[in-house]
């Protein structure tokens, strides 16, 4: 039997896990629609049109009566890649705006024909997530490949990565891609303090200090012929780093109220969001432990940078969360894939769980609930910003009704007509109880 379009890519896509040349693909990966969230499509040299009765991701043609039967075409121009529309009867859109013009494609672009939302870019890997790592975009894959190439080597890691791009899972993978039998242990060294905190890495003798009534371990030596996650190390007190750095030197540790240093066969992974460079230039951190934790240093690039991964993670978390067939209605995914995601992964992980609650049946739609978490995000990394202007007056059922109408259904096109955000235009819909798909002609 001929392999499809989309079992091609699998294909290579295994091989270059294991091949770091292997040149990267343009493809489009489903986010919305009659394929899976994640499904991968390579762009062939000729192009790709998009279509009712036209099989997009191989297999059967989707099914979105919103789509013309000839409705856009992705095709070369050069040494780029364009998007033009093909007269559709509801348009072509792209990153939230409707496309009029051939346009040059940039990765991460969001490309909406119909129900049917797709992000555009280019690829070096399609296959599963490897020890739970998922991702296709080469930034990401570069990161993916530094670490397996270091696991099996006797060497401390350092990860760096703004906060929830997966850092402990990416410690957990070198863990288990390692072949070291012993478990794997992690530490927020920012959430102790810095007494707990030496005697929760190092262990403690009995009667060492007030409370102390039985003889511990502590982590380093609980991990023995395993791997131990030191998370956020950057918060690491300076009288503590240089035990850690004593620690690394001698592979042996004393407990708190100890006499004799007891051998240790740990490896330890360090983690930060922090810049420990300029720690060290401040004399904050140590720059002899820096060289001793940083023998390899893998860096994991944040969600905003790598929009194409964003389906690939919806299908890998979904899983995560038992919902493994749950689907993405077409407005929350275009919302989802132009969101900057300022917590990264995390961020994504609480919008998805958010989303199940909220439509617990059929597609997960950009509710009320789910837009209000991703105005939270926002908040949390950037301080609203202030405005003079009065609050816009509110808006009758029967004015939403009449610029949805006008508008065929397109939020965007109603809330610009409104003066609104597409945000307070869905939260109106919601609160008005209005179904979009009446609006739809």
């Amino acid at each position: 039997m001929r392999p499809t379009e989309t079992e091609t890519i699998e294909a290579s896509a295994h091989d270059a896990r294991t091949d770091p040349t292997t040149p990267v693909r343009p493809v489009v990966v489903a986010l919305s629609g009659h394929a899976p969230p994640g499904t991968l499509r390579r762009i062939p040299p000729a192009g790709l049109t998009f279509g009712r009765g036209l099989p997009l991701f191989g297999g059967a043609p989707p099914e979105d009566g919103r789509m013309s039967r000839t409705h856009a075409r992705i095709e070369r121009t050069g040494s780029t890649w364009t998007a033009r529309d093909c007269d559709s009867r509801n348009g072509t859109w792209l990153n939230g705006h409707r496309l009029f013009d051939p346009t040059r494609l940039a990765d991460g672009d969001v490309l909406r024909c119909g129900d049917t939302v797709v992000v555009f870019g280019h690829v070096v890997d399609s296959g599963p997530a490897v020890h739970g790592m998922a991702g296709v975009s080469p930034a990401f894959v570069e990161a993916r490949n530094g670490l397996f190439a270091v696991a099996a080597h006797d060497r401390t890691v350092l990860l760096l990565g703004e906060t929830g791009t997966g850092k402990e899972v990416a410690a957990k993978a070198l863990h288990a891609a390692s072949g070291r039998t012993g478990p794997f242990v992690a530490v927020n060294c920012a959430s102790l303090s810095p007494q707990l905190l030496e005697s929760t890495l190092f262990g403690h003798r009995k009667g060492a200090f007030t409370g102390a009534t039985d003889a511990r371990p502590g982590l380093v030596r609980s991990a023995a012929g395993g791997t131990l996650l030191l998370d956020e190390v950057g918060e690491l007190p300076l009288d503590l780093q240089g035990r850690l750095l004593r620690m690394l030197e001698t592979r042996t540790v004393r407990p708190v109220g100890g006499t004799r240093e007891l051998p240790v066969d740990v490896r330890v992974v360090s983690a930060t969001n922090r810049d420990l460079v300029a720690a060290v230039r401040d004399q904050r951190f140590r720059s002899d432990l820096y060289a001793r934790i940083a023998q390899w240093v893998v860096k994991l690039p944040p969600l905003r940078t790598r929009r194409i991964d964003l389906p690939v993670l919806v299908r890998t978390l979904l899983a995560d969360l038992g919902t493994p067939h749950r689907r993405l209605d077409p407005e929350l995914a275009t919302t989802w894939a132009l969101h900057s995601w300022p917590l990264n992964v995390r961020g994504l992980r609480n919008a998805l769980a958010t989303a199940t609650i909220a439509s617990p049946t059929g597609l997960l739609r950009a509710t009320a609930p789910v837009l209000t978490a991703l105005d939270a995000e926002r908040a949390l990394v950037a301080p609203p910003e202030p405005t003079h202007a009065p609050p816009p007056a509110e808006l009758s059922a029967a004015d939403l009704r009449d610029a949805l109408r006008t508008a065929r259904g397109k939020v965007a096109t109603a809330a610009r007509a409104l003066g609104r955000s597409r945000q307070q235009v869905y939260r109106l819909i919601q609160a008005h109880g209005l179904v979009l798909d009446d609006f739809r002609g």
